[in-house]
């Protein structure tokens, strides 16, 4: 009797999962509706598959979230869906939409610049993206360094390193229009972007800079030495003494260039100075800047932080 109501239990078991199975296989292959409307859809970095399937039921464009989740599961695709900016429409059904959020096939990528990159930093995103080849983003971006504004972009799969140079550049001129920037004090805004942890520390940076222009100083700016190595890695003794146009322990005045993009609080530093006089600083482990008048009382200063000092 045990053995039959086993065998009998099992024949239900069997049958139930065949027709769930054979429900999700339907479910799967058709689409969720005949309407081929576009729906833009953003899948977010870090989205757990069962949020994005509840995302893509919510937007009309699955009939079933958990149909979807474990397809997604059984396929093993679960921690293979790429985040992006896609474009469906309910026409599709749940194999095309998790192909392709599997294939990472984006509608438009999201690409966030970093107040301070430098336009080889923004050429490595863009070929790590594989949206472009960093060499032909860094032809064609000659010369414009500072000039391509850091900033969240959204840029087409198919976008050409000419058509994204533009879009950045256009938007450094909206941000700074009406501001009578000039290249003196674009350049200077790149120092204080790459010098500045904290924004109140800008404009008091802008006039240690200013100050020193003024007395025929020179601007001994550590970033200006990274930049002509090509590394934000620290600096040693040596580089100091690197042959560069750009190394400001060497040569005075400005750089030839701005040494990367700057933000607009570094831009509106650099053209309103704070009234300090002010002629040297360093920054601490938490970021904060420490200012000094003369020589004497820098190195004094120096000696006190000497254990908090961001070497």
């Amino acid at each position: 009797m045990f053995k039959k109501i086993l065998i009998l239990i099992l024949i239900i078991f069997f049958s139930a999962a065949v027709g769930l199975s054979f429900f999700i296989l339907q479910e799967v292959k058709a689409p969720s509706s005949a309407n081929y409307t576009a729906v833009n859809f953003e899948a977010k970095s870090g989205e757990h598959a069962t949020v994005i399937a509840k995302n893509l039921e919510k937007n009309g464009l699955i009939s079933s979230w958990w149909v979807f989740a474990v397809y997604a599961a059984v396929k093993g695709n679960n921690a293979k869906m790429k985040a992006g900016e896609y474009q469906f429409s309910p026409s599709q059904n749940m194999k095309e939409i998790l192909n392709i959020l599997v294939s990472g096939k984006v509608s438009e990528y999201q690409i966030t610049i970093p107040e301070g990159w430098s336009n080889n930093q923004i050429a490595e995103l863009l070929a790590k993206q594989k949206i472009v080849k960093a060499a032909d983003f860094m032809a064609q971006a000659k010369d414009l360094e500072g000039y391509l504004f850091p900033d969240t972009y959204k840029l087409k799969p198919d976008s050409t390193s000419s058509e994204i140079i533009i879009k950045m550049k256009e938007n450094f001129e909206n941000k700074t229009k009406g501001l009578y920037l000039t290249k003196d004090s674009l350049i200077l805004a790149s120092i204080i972007e790459r010098e500045a942890k904290h924004d109140e520390d800008r404009p008091k940076i802008a006039a240690v800079f200013q100050n020193r222009l003024a007395k025929n100083m020179k601007l001994e700016a550590d970033p200006t030495v990274q930049y002509a190595k090509g590394s934000w890695d620290k600096i040693t003794a040596a580089d100091l003494k690197i042959n560069s146009p750009y190394n400001t322990y060497e040569n005075p005045g400005l750089p030839p260039t701005p040494i990367c993009n700057p933000g607009l609080k570094s831009i509106q530093a650099a053209l309103n100075p704070a009234n300090v006089p002010y002629l040297y600083f360093f920054n601490l482990k938490d970021g904060s800047a420490i200012y000094s008048q003369t020589k004497e009382e820098h190195n004094l200063r120096l000696k006190e932080h000497q254990d908090d000092i961001n070497n």
